[in-house]
Protein backbone atom coordinates (compact mmCIF):
# COMPACT_ATOMS: atom_id res chain seq x y z
CA UNK A 1 0.00 0.00 0.00
CA UNK A 2 1.28 3.44 -0.89
CA UNK A 3 -0.13 6.77 0.20
CA UNK A 4 0.85 10.30 -0.73
CA UNK A 5 0.66 13.60 1.07
CA UNK A 6 -0.57 16.34 -1.21
CA UNK A 7 0.94 19.80 -1.23
CA UNK A 8 -0.97 23.10 -1.48
CA UNK A 9 -1.26 22.72 -5.27
CA UNK A 10 -2.65 19.19 -5.08
CA UNK A 11 0.57 17.58 -6.27
CA UNK A 12 2.19 14.77 -4.27
CA UNK A 13 4.81 15.99 -1.76
CA UNK A 14 5.81 12.65 -0.25
CA UNK A 15 5.09 9.04 -1.16
CA UNK A 16 4.57 7.07 2.04
CA UNK A 17 5.34 3.35 2.45
CA UNK A 18 5.66 2.77 -1.26
CA UNK A 19 8.71 1.67 -3.22
CA UNK A 20 10.84 4.26 -1.42
CA UNK A 21 10.31 2.86 2.07
CA UNK A 22 12.97 0.84 3.82
CA UNK A 23 10.61 -1.04 6.15
CA UNK A 24 6.99 -0.71 7.15
CA UNK A 25 4.82 -1.83 10.04
CA UNK A 26 1.05 -2.07 10.31
CA UNK A 27 -1.20 -2.09 13.36
CA UNK A 28 -4.88 -2.09 12.41
CA UNK A 29 -5.61 1.10 10.48
CA UNK A 30 -2.26 2.79 11.25
CA UNK A 31 0.96 2.34 9.26
CA UNK A 32 4.52 3.24 10.19
CA UNK A 33 7.07 3.53 7.41
CA UNK A 34 10.83 3.92 7.71
CA UNK A 35 12.00 6.02 4.80
CA UNK A 36 14.14 8.98 3.78
CA UNK A 37 12.31 12.31 3.66
CA UNK A 38 13.61 15.76 2.67
CA UNK A 39 12.25 17.75 5.63
CA UNK A 40 14.03 20.93 4.63
CA UNK A 41 11.88 21.12 1.49
CA UNK A 42 8.82 21.51 3.75
CA UNK A 43 10.48 23.40 6.64
CA UNK A 44 13.41 25.61 5.58
CA UNK A 45 14.38 25.96 9.27
CA UNK A 46 15.20 22.23 9.54
CA UNK A 47 18.97 21.88 10.08
CA UNK A 48 19.69 19.02 7.60
CA UNK A 49 19.24 19.20 3.85
CA UNK A 50 18.41 16.31 1.57
CA UNK A 51 16.67 13.04 2.41
CA UNK A 52 17.16 11.97 6.04
CA UNK A 53 16.01 8.77 7.79
CA UNK A 54 12.56 9.18 9.35
CA UNK A 55 9.76 7.19 10.90
CA UNK A 56 6.47 8.26 9.29
CA UNK A 57 3.22 7.29 11.03
CA UNK A 58 0.01 7.73 9.03
CA UNK A 59 -3.55 6.44 8.67
CA UNK A 60 -3.98 3.51 6.30
CA UNK A 61 -7.00 5.19 4.68
CA UNK A 62 -5.97 8.63 3.44
CA UNK A 63 -8.28 11.59 3.95
CA UNK A 64 -7.71 15.19 2.93
CA UNK A 65 -7.70 16.55 6.49
CA UNK A 66 -5.09 14.15 7.88
CA UNK A 67 -1.32 14.04 7.64
CA UNK A 68 1.64 11.99 8.76
CA UNK A 69 3.54 12.25 12.02
CA UNK A 70 7.26 12.24 11.19
CA UNK A 71 10.05 11.36 13.64
CA UNK A 72 13.53 12.15 12.25
CA UNK A 73 16.31 9.74 13.24
CA UNK A 74 18.26 12.57 14.87
CA UNK A 75 15.45 13.06 17.45
CA UNK A 76 14.91 9.38 18.34
CA UNK A 77 16.83 9.85 21.61
CA UNK A 78 13.99 12.05 22.92
CA UNK A 79 11.62 9.08 23.01
CA UNK A 80 13.42 6.93 25.58
CA UNK A 81 15.30 7.45 28.84
CA UNK A 82 18.59 5.76 29.73
CA UNK A 83 16.74 3.07 31.66
CA UNK A 84 14.72 2.17 28.54
CA UNK A 85 11.45 3.66 29.75
CA UNK A 86 9.43 6.06 27.55
CA UNK A 87 9.80 9.76 28.32
CA UNK A 88 7.14 12.45 28.75
CA UNK A 89 8.15 13.67 25.29
CA UNK A 90 7.22 10.22 23.93
CA UNK A 91 3.72 10.36 25.46
CA UNK A 92 3.09 13.93 24.27
CA UNK A 93 4.30 12.96 20.81
CA UNK A 94 1.82 10.06 20.72
CA UNK A 95 -1.05 12.44 21.57
CA UNK A 96 0.08 14.82 18.80
CA UNK A 97 0.44 11.90 16.37
CA UNK A 98 -3.16 10.84 17.09
CA UNK A 99 -4.43 14.25 16.02
CA UNK A 100 -2.16 14.48 12.98
CA UNK A 101 -3.09 11.01 11.76
CA UNK A 102 -6.82 11.75 12.11
CA UNK A 103 -7.89 10.31 15.46
CA UNK A 104 -9.19 12.07 18.54
CA UNK A 105 -6.46 12.99 21.01
CA UNK A 106 -8.30 11.04 23.74
CA UNK A 107 -8.86 7.85 21.68
CA UNK A 108 -7.05 5.29 23.87
CA UNK A 109 -7.21 2.51 21.27
CA UNK A 110 -5.57 4.75 18.65
CA UNK A 111 -2.97 5.87 21.19
CA UNK A 112 -1.99 2.28 21.92
CA UNK A 113 -1.83 1.33 18.22
CA UNK A 114 0.46 4.27 17.47
CA UNK A 115 2.49 3.65 20.63
CA UNK A 116 2.99 0.00 19.66
CA UNK A 117 4.10 0.97 16.14
CA UNK A 118 6.59 3.57 17.35
CA UNK A 119 8.05 1.21 19.97
CA UNK A 120 8.31 -1.61 17.42
CA UNK A 121 9.93 0.56 14.73
CA UNK A 122 12.24 2.69 16.91
CA UNK A 123 15.18 0.19 17.01
CA UNK A 124 15.12 -0.03 13.21
CA UNK A 125 14.96 3.78 12.93
CA UNK A 126 18.07 4.05 15.10
CA UNK A 127 19.89 1.40 13.02
CA UNK A 128 18.65 2.77 9.70
CA UNK A 129 21.45 3.87 7.32
CA UNK A 130 21.93 7.64 7.16
CA UNK A 131 22.27 7.64 3.38
CA UNK A 132 19.42 6.50 1.20
CA UNK A 133 20.31 3.41 -0.90
CA UNK A 134 20.64 4.14 -4.62
CA UNK A 135 17.89 1.63 -5.42
CA UNK A 136 15.39 3.74 -3.45
CA UNK A 137 16.52 7.03 -5.00
CA UNK A 138 14.78 6.42 -8.30
CA UNK A 139 13.22 9.25 -10.26
CA UNK A 140 9.95 10.51 -8.80
CA UNK A 141 6.91 9.20 -10.65
CA UNK A 142 4.84 11.74 -12.53
CA UNK A 143 1.09 11.83 -12.25
CA UNK A 144 -0.79 11.82 -15.54
CA UNK A 145 1.97 10.68 -17.87
CA UNK A 146 3.87 12.81 -20.40
CA UNK A 147 3.17 16.47 -21.13
CA UNK A 148 3.39 17.79 -24.67
CA UNK A 149 3.53 21.45 -25.65
CA UNK A 150 3.84 23.09 -29.02
CA UNK A 151 3.98 26.71 -30.17
CA UNK A 152 2.38 27.55 -33.49
CA UNK A 153 2.76 30.81 -35.33
CA UNK A 154 0.39 31.40 -38.28
CA UNK A 155 -0.42 27.69 -38.38
CA UNK A 156 3.23 26.62 -38.53
CA UNK A 157 4.87 24.78 -35.62
CA UNK A 158 7.68 26.91 -34.21
CA UNK A 159 8.66 24.79 -31.21
CA UNK A 160 7.65 21.45 -29.63
CA UNK A 161 8.61 19.83 -26.34
CA UNK A 162 7.69 16.60 -24.63
CA UNK A 163 8.38 16.11 -20.93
Amino acid sequence: MSATLLGPRGTPMVELAGERSWRKYTKGDVIASLQWVDLQAVDPEFPESGPIPCLCVFHAFRRMETGAHVIPQRYAYLYGARDGKPTDYFYNSILNACETVGFDRNDKAAQFRIMDLVLEAMPDLINMPSDMPKTLGMKRTQMGGAVEASIKINGRTAHEERV
